[in-house]
């Protein structure tokens, strides 16, 4: 399964709840204008600084609407996550018990929010694989194919791994797949 990619990328503060309602509202409608399932990537490289507020309502609302599973399937997918954004998206996630699939701004595969241990190390190494089975899964991890599977479900229902027949899929493999395509900015307001 290929994914639309729909790109947003930020270029501004985002410290109000009305600026980060704008840019969610965005991104949903991005989400909703597509045919099929989508992977949003929200690039927050050139974002200086979010706040709480931003946080709720920018990250978690679209983590909340990716794994609502009465809705179209979207996947969303947070890049150019540095230091200064962690503190604000991390602490919102895990107040509300979500998690989110992130890269840093070097491109390394962060989870923020509230997930197990049992289930960040499978995201951990799905993400790694880049798409893989549960039978090999559970071989690399040295876990039972029951517990494995019971991980991968709970991965891809709250949106942080896609499954595609009896593979799973990191959303950074997703993207790749997906070919290049340009980002569309939300903002340019230079801070």
């Amino acid at each position: 399964m290929r994914p639309a990619v729909a790109h947003t990328t930020l270029f501004s503060y985002l410290v109000t709840r009305p600026t980060g309602r704008t840019v969610r509202a965005t991104v949903e409608r991005q989400i909703a204008d597509a045919d099929r399932t989508v992977l949003a990537v929200l690039d927050l490289r050139h974002v200086p600084v979010i706040d709480f507020s931003c946080a709720d309502e920018i990250v978690a609302k679209l983590v909340l609407l990716a794994s609502d599973t009465s809705t179209r399937r979207s996947f969303i997918l947070f890049r150019g996550i540095a230091e200064h954004h962690l503190g604000p998206i991390d602490s919102v996630l895990r107040r509300r018990g979500l998690a989110a699939a992130a890269e840093s701004t070097d491109g390394e595969p962060l989870l923020m929010g509230a997930l197990d241990p049992g289930a960040t190390a499978v995201w951990r190494e799905v993400w790694s694989l880049g798409r893989t089975g549960v039978s090999p899964l559970a071989d690399r991890l040295e876990l039972p194919l029951d517990r494995v599977r019971g991980l991968l479900d709970d991965l891809v229902a709250r949106a942080l791994v896609i499954r595609d027949g009896k593979r799973y899929v990191s959303l950074h493999h997703a993207l790749l797949d997906a070919g290049p395509t340009s980002p569309a900015p939300t903002d340019r307001r230079d801070p």
